[in-house]
């Protein structure tokens, strides 16, 4: 028995030191030291380990329960936006806003060459959007002429912004004035901006697709073909790590990019989109600075948008400039896509006191 826990303890202090070191992955950019961003992609496994080795120790051996909570307490911050339980806010302003970001990855569910199936998928996909009439502003990512053709059909009477072979598309049941886009020199991860005119406000909205690890395929194949003792494993690992080294140094870019354009705003901001990286990662600490997380503000337990195999994945993201109260935000579980839809309600603060 001693010689089990000598073992765990080891162990234990080895996930608490990875832990720590996913904390360093924010504050450090990928094109100077990418190594930490694969810490901070893994976050929420360390802490789920951190959580599990801290019960062992409270029951066993409390003494040793302390490297644990204290790991875990440095992030605490982390650990939020992993985790919260915060309630929604009603409120019945009609200067509410309520918008939707949603990767939908082509509609490709609902495509089919079967065309009885395309047929009733496709309904089925439109009814959904249909169903949530009650948004104002919807952000997609992924949107091809296949994807387009659904949204129109189930989110009706809008202005819309979208740029032919860009997959990122802003949908808005109020006027646009001025648009445009932020080139990242591709098509599939692209950004445009719209600034839209409500009754009484105008508010620029970006809707954001930054650049893929591409490695959801080839992580899948190892999971599910793992042999560490063939030359293949170990070759498939290799190309996973430069693709995601390649990855995120490009995403860096991205952001920062991103980042300064809205530095120049004349309007309040909202940001929404499929970032391709966690609360844990450069990407995400470039863009939600002076800025706030929906789910940071009003979401309820764990929000993992990603819908694909690797778990506990938050990548999709609602934020606002500093000019906005956050009142709600939901994520919605379903299989259309491999991500998730998010929505959620804002307001401008210097509108929240206001009835008519």
């Amino acid at each position: 028995m001693k010689l089990l826990g000598k073992i765990l303890w080891s162990i234990n202090v080895l996930v608490s030191i990875v832990l720590l070191l996913s904390y360093l992955s924010p504050m450090v950019d990928p094109s100077s030291f990418w190594p930490l961003s694969f810490f901070g992609l893994f976050y929420p496994v360390f802490l789920i380990l951190n959580l599990i080795f801290l019960i062992y120790w409270l029951i066993t051996k409390p003494s040793r329960s302390w490297l644990s909570i204290v790991s875990i307490l440095i992030g605490w911050n982390y650990l939020m936006s992993f985790a919260n339980f915060n309630s929604n806010t009603i409120n019945s302003s009609p200067h509410v806003i309520n918008v939707m970001s949603y990767n939908i990855q082509n509609a490709g569910w609902a495509y089919s060459r079967d065309k009885e199936k395309r047929k009733v998928r496709s309904a089925e996909f439109i009814k959904f959007i249909a169903g949530h009439n009650d948004i104002d502003v919807l952000c997609t990512q992924e949107t091809g002429f296949f994807g387009r053709e659904i949204i129109e059909k189930g989110f009706k009477d809008i202005y819309k912004h979208k740029l032919e072979k860009k997959g990122a598309t802003i949908w808005s049941k109020y006027p646009m004035g001025d648009q445009g886009q932020i080139d990242f020199g591709t098509n599939t991860n692209s950004c445009v901006w719209a600034d839209i005119i409500f009754a009484a406000d105008t508010i620029r909205v970006y809707s954001t697709h930054l650049y893929s690890n591409n490695i959801s395929l080839d992580a899948v194949e190892i999971l599910d073909n793992v042999n560490l003792n063939e030359k293949e494993t170990w070759s498939g690992i290799g190309g996973i790590l430069s693709k995601y080294k390649k990855a995120n140094v490009r995403r860096s870019e991205q952001a920062k990019k991103v980042k300064a354009h809205m530095a120049k705003s004349p309007y309040p901001i909202l940001l929404a989109g499929d970032f391709n990286d966690p609360p844990s990662s450069f990407t995400y600490s470039t863009l939600s600075e002076s800025m706030s997380d929906a789910f940071c503000e009003k979401g309820l337990g764990i929000s993992s948008t990603y819908a694909g195999r690797i778990p506990f994945l938050r990548i999709d993201y609602i934020m606002t400039d500093e000019s906005f109260n956050v009142l709600n935000y939901n994520l919605i579980k379903n299989n259309y896509s491999d991500h998730y839809p998010i929505r959620a309600s804002v307001i401008l603060k210097g509108r929240l006191d206001e009835t008519e």
